[in-house]
């Protein structure tokens, strides 16, 4: 629903021309922004990070001659990338085999929850799922003594995205080898594993999972330690040198440790890590965020504040660096940038564009692979293809 629409909005961002099919009625992401527990709004928000730079033609799959006009778009197309599952593909005639047989040089991309073997192949997945819950992601993150916490909306699918695009680029990569088209496939279960790899390669090798500690329990409090500012923000310290335990103590002024055996050495902060982090939590609950960040970086230590998601839209850093580019033709809206950066001369990305409506250029793309106004009206009359509205 998500990964395989945003896989091709990075390669759309890269330059490529998507043309996105999609029912009569529209994808239903598109109206995602009504969906109960979502932040509410009048402004379709989910179809910029999904329909962005995009080319909408409508077609209901169920009918031949929509598939029929499928087939004429494969035909000029290099990539054809699908998130219908299998049984779908094969029910509605677009497997790899049915497209690569109306155009042998096609990379043909699919995506899908759980994998193409086994006996989950066909069972629907979404991130919260496939990706999250399936793979161990969800039972790391939960608290010790918690409930499980919920993913946020896309976490697993965008993460997906970004690796079908790169195996469609290794399909495009490959064809320009050798002259072959390919078929690339990645799931979202694979995805979560791979997220979750440094933990899973531990199971593997059968290790103990990875123990869970409240904020004050944490093994080495200057390594991933947590601390809560005056007014209940918080702020994560990863000081790895553990020759800069100095700089972490000058930047709050604790004269009063100099010399502590307690904290002397790696080795003795760790048999102490209760003690140390409760002497930095004293530290910075007294002093608001401003001033820990102020503090925190002059002195060159290494950390982050847990940033709210509206804080990142206001970011300065994230914003130098072209994170939330402004859609044209949107009134101002700005939208999150695609991941991929390729520097090179002649080479830019594409500036983000307004999302088509749906079936915005059924007539235009259909006219451009040979059918005629009155053969597009009649698969209209059908109710096999969508007409802008």
């Amino acid at each position: 629903m998500a990964a395989a629409p945003n896989a091709t909005v990075i390669l759309a961002d890269l330059g490529a021309e998507v043309i996105k099919v999609e029912p009569l009625s529209g994808d239903p992401w598109r109206y995602g922004h009504m969906t109960p527990g979502l932040p509410p709004s009048k402004i379709p928000w989910t179809t910029y990070i999904q329909n962005r730079t995009k080319k909408s033609v409508a077609l209901n799959l169920k009918k031949p001659e929509a598939q029929a006009a499928l087939n004429k778009l494969v035909e000029k197309a290099d990539v054809f990338l699908t998130n219908s599952p299998r049984p779908v593909q094969e029910s509605l005639n677009h497997t790899y085999e049915d497209i690569k047989a109306v155009n042998p040089k096609i990379v043909y991309a699919s995506i899908n929850g759980f994998g193409l073997e086994g006996p989950d192949k066909n069972a629907p997945g979404f991130d919260a799922t496939a990706w999250y819950a399936r793979t161990g992601i969800m039972e790391e993150l939960r608290p010790k003594d918690g409930d499980p916490v919920a993913l946020p909306v896309g976490l697993g699918d965008l993460g997906t995205a970004a690796t079908l695009a790169g195996a469609v680029l290794g399909g495009l990569y490959h064809r320009e080898r050798t002259g072959n088209g390919s078929e690339v496939f990645t799931s979202l279960m694979q995805n979560g594993l791979w997220a979750n790899a440094c933990m899973m390669q531990s199971a593997l090798v059968g290790t103990d999972p990875m123990p869970k500690f409240h904020l004050d329990e944490w093994p080495n409090p200057v390594l991933g330690g947590r601390f809560k500012t005056k007014e209940g923000r918080y702020v994560i310290i990863m000081e790895m040198n553990p020759d800069n335990i100095a700089n972490l103590r000058d930047a709050f002024g604790a004269d009063h440790l100099k010399g502590d055996e307690r904290f002397a050495t790696p080795q003795s902060r760790l048999k102490n890590a209760k003690a140390l982090f409760d002497e930095m939590q004293a530290i910075v609950g007294t002093h608001d965020l401003e001033t820990v960040k102020e503090r925190l970086s002059k002195f060159g230590v290494n950390f982050s504040v847990v940033q709210t998601t509206a804080e990142c839209t206001q970011d300065e850093h994230m914003i130098a660096n072209g994170c939330f580019p402004e859609v044209e033709g949107a009134d101002g809206i700005r939208t999150v940038d695609s991941p991929m950066q390729i520097f090179s001369e002649g080479v830019e990305k594409v500036k983000p564009q307004n999302p088509p409506a749906v079936g915005e250029h059924t007539v235009s793309e259909l006219m451009a692979v040979g059918f005629t106004e009155d053969e597009i009206k009649a698969l209209a009359e059908a109710k096999a293809a969508g007409l802008p509205r």
